[in-house]
């Protein structure tokens, strides 16, 4: 990434030029060559992120408006591509948040391929939407897949481990849900949640989700009550109530 280059460039000049200059020797000169490179790319990197922040900061203006304006937003965040060439990571962060933007709508077809993007280095809530997604279109093994990772980047988010196990028994697989539900425990160090997952499927009941909300509704799984379906917002990432269709 360009970011990385330009801050590379900085550091072996300032190599090149404390060493050819004879002001320092092979081995010191490398030390301030380094911690230039350093500098130069926190610098580089954080100018980067606070431009993509101000177009993110933009498309928020458009979810704000009733109804909210969809499209005007995902067309403004899709300018923060410009960035990308210069920073690792901002790609996985903008395909993350459109991927969610259309998940929330229900646009699972449109919300796949940028969530799949951004899987490996995106947020947790896209790569636990895109699992979900796998398991809408029965494709277990690639929603278990998903799912391993995503716990591996989130540990100590209970409702990733809760929502995991959630859909390991909604197949079938109880055995690895509790199997689940007790490394989730081990990792969250002792989640309410899910700790009394755990119990309930100890004794052969069955895991409630709805004491998460908005978080367990945005997920699409189960029709949300009225006070949720009716509010107002639905691009938000809680609260959205349009019509899914692939």
């Amino acid at each position: 990434m360009r970011n990385l280059l330009f801050a590379i460039v900085a550091g072996a000049a300032v190599f090149g030029i404390l060493f050819a200059t004879k002001l320092l020797a092979l081995g010191e000169a490398v030390v301030p060559g380094v911690i230039v490179a350093a500098i130069a790319y926190f610098v580089l990197a954080r100018r980067t992120f606070k431009r993509v922040e101000s177009v993110f900061a933009d498309a928020s203006n458009h979810l704000q408006t009733m109804p909210p304006r969809i499209d005007a937003a995902i067309a403004t965040m899709q300018q923060a591509y410009a960035f990308a060439p210069y920073q690792f990571g901002v790609r996985s962060q903008i395909d993350t948040q459109i991927g969610v933007m259309y998940y929330l709508q229900q646009e699972f077809n449109k919300a796949l391929p940028y969530l799949e993007k951004s899987l490996k280095f995106g947020h947790w809530l896209g790569g636990a939407m895109l699992g979900v997604l796998y398991y809408k279109k029965k494709n277990h093994e690639q929603m278990k897949q998903t799912f391993d990772l995503v716990t591996r980047k989130a540990k100590k988010q209970g409702l990733v481990w809760n929502l995991y196990a959630y859909l390991l028994s909604q197949i079938g697989e109880n055995e690895r849900a509790q199997a689940v539900l007790a490394q989730g425990v081990k990792e969250t160090k002792g989640d309410a949640k899910v700790a009394e997952s755990l119990l309930a499927m100890q004794n052969g009941k069955k895991i409630k989700m709805k004491g998460y909300k908005e978080q367990w509704y945005q997920f699409h799984l189960e029709r949300p009550p009225v006070q949720y379906a009716q509010a107002p917002g639905g691009a938000r990432m809680d609260r959205s109530s349009f019509r899914g269709r692939w």
